[in-house]
């Protein structure tokens, strides 16, 4: 199992640029094809579908169980104590990306399905491994799968939390696109942050054109070092907003004086759990006054009370609370250019959401809803959430419960699926941050409760 995990690991599976057979670059293709070769090897039955997906299966007749994994990657991003592409153990924990999302659960069931295999276990039908590879920028994958593609009796979803997730928020995309004013244009030659709208973002930096007024300014306030930070009006705002100066590095380069930021990177499913470069550089812009575009983006995005500001804040007992994270910024010469990702409630009207970000944002703002997942419920009371339950219980000996998330999974793709581990309680994975991992411990217990979930399931015919 590791020697695969390694394998498949070492393969950088970032979405890239569509190509023949490989809609989603040609990582994301070397990565199912490895899938596909390996599952072979184990003597499983193979199949794709366009680049899109591939399945691997054992057994026979009508009845299929289906389980769900992802071979892309979210980008590495900075920060990374071991390479991110070798997987390293250090101190009992495997390193790399996609370890815990979603490669080191897809090994796992792979090894499970090949166990049954080479036990002989007697099947009621058919047990298949389906795998996408554009999970992460929106399940293109797995909607191509469910049009073209044998649908499952029912599927767990290997790429959340143990005991089981029954509930996950809506998921909305939106691009933002706001005409620059004239403090940006006169002032700015640079603004960036972040990689991708899912993802806190943990760079970020501005570039003030050298003899600009913003320029010259900050050139009277403070020598251009990092003496910057720590002169008023600066420190006041930075401080007040929870920054730490150290977080803050100044450069004066031939393009401009550049400020840069660092956070922490997070998944936007709980974007309090990340710290927002993004947020920073405005913390930073706004001390200095003078542009209604800062000072909107900076009171209404770069706080974590964004959903209560724009007056689309809603929670509920079945799926949670609203979230808002913003995960890329840039600027093009004429607009500036915001990436959001938000997570909603079933209680939420998403329909109300651009409408009550129009009017808080400057005149000439405008908003795309680009991607829409809606809401996953499945009562504790199912059988299929039920059995699931209780191998969990059964083959761990652990308390189970079922959990809400912010998070998306491959089970809104598909009917009666849902999300199964392979992260167990309280264990922190650094999850589309730097130095992702998986406890070696934990790994290894995977294989006994997905084979488990997969012998239950084909056996259970109420499902």
């Amino acid at each position: 199992m590791l020697n695969d995990l390694k394998e498949i690991i070492a393969i950088d599976s970032v979405y890239g640029e569509p190509a023949k057979g490989a809609p989603f670059g040609k990582k994301a293709r070397a990565a199912l094809d490895w899938f596909l070769s390996k599952s072979e090897s184990f003597g499983f039955k193979t199949g794709e579908l366009d680049g899109y997906c591939g399945w691997a299966e054992i057994g026979q007749g009508e009845r299929m169980i289906g389980v769900l994994c992802h071979l892309d990657v979210v980008p590495s991003g900075d920060g990374w104590t071991y390479p991110p592409y070798e997987m390293t153990i250090e101190g009992g924990k495997i390193y790399g990306r996609g370890v815990a999302d979603d490669k080191g659960a897809l090994v796992a069931c792979m090894h499970a399905l090949k166990s049954i295999k080479d036990r002989g276990e007697k099947l009621c039908g058919r047990i298949r491994i389906i795998v996408g590879c554009n999970e992460e920028n929106g399940s293109a994958c797995m909607q191509h799968y469910a049009k073209h593609g044998e649908i499952p009796a029912c599927s767990i979803v290997p790429d959340a939390d143990f005991p089981i997730i029954n509930s996950e928020k809506g998921i909305l995309g939106h691009e933002v696109r706001i005409p620059l004013d004239d403090f940006f244009k006169e002032n700015v030659a640079e603004l960036k942050g972040g990689i991708k709208s899912n993802v806190v973002p943990d760079r970020a930096h501005v570039v003030i054109k050298k003899s600009s007024p913003l320029y010259e300014k900050i050139k009277k306030l403070s020598p251009l070092d990092e003496r910057l930070f720590r002169a008023a009006p600066v420190v006041e705002r930075l401080i007040t907003d929870g920054h730490e100066l150290k977080d803050f590095a100044i450069n004066d380069t031939d393009k401009g004086l550049k400020i840069e930021a660092v956070g922490i990177a997070g998944h936007a499913m709980d974007p309090d759990k990340g710290d927002n470069a993004i947020w920073k550089i405005f913390s930073f812009l706004s001390a200095f006054g003078g542009s209604k575009l800062v000072e909107a983006v900076y009171e209404y995005m770069c706080t974590p009370m964004s959903c209560e500001k724009f007056g689309f804040a809603c929670s509920d007992e079945q799926s949670g609370d609203t979230t808002f994270n913003l995960g890329v910024i840039n600027t093009d010469g004429n607009d500036m250019n915001l990436t959001l990702n938000i997570r909603i409630p079933v209680c939420c009207d998403k329909e109300t959401i651009i409408p009550s970000m129009l009017a808080k944002m400057p005149k000439g703002t405008k908003i795309v809803e680009t991607m829409f997942s809606p809401n996953l419920f499945i009562d504790r009371d199912a059988p299929l959430v039920k059995t699931l339950l209780k191998v969990y219980a059964d083959v761990t000996g652990n308390e189970t419960y079922c959990i809400k998330t912010g998070g998306g999974t491959y089970a809104k793709e598909l009917p009666r699926a849902v999300a199964f581990g392979p992260t167990f309680p309280n264990t922190v994975t650094n999850l589309h941050n730097a130095d992702e991992n998986l406890p070696v411990t934990e790994f290894e217990q995977l294989l006994p409760i997905y084979r488990a979930a997969m012998l239950a399931l084909d056996k259970a015919t109420d499902i």
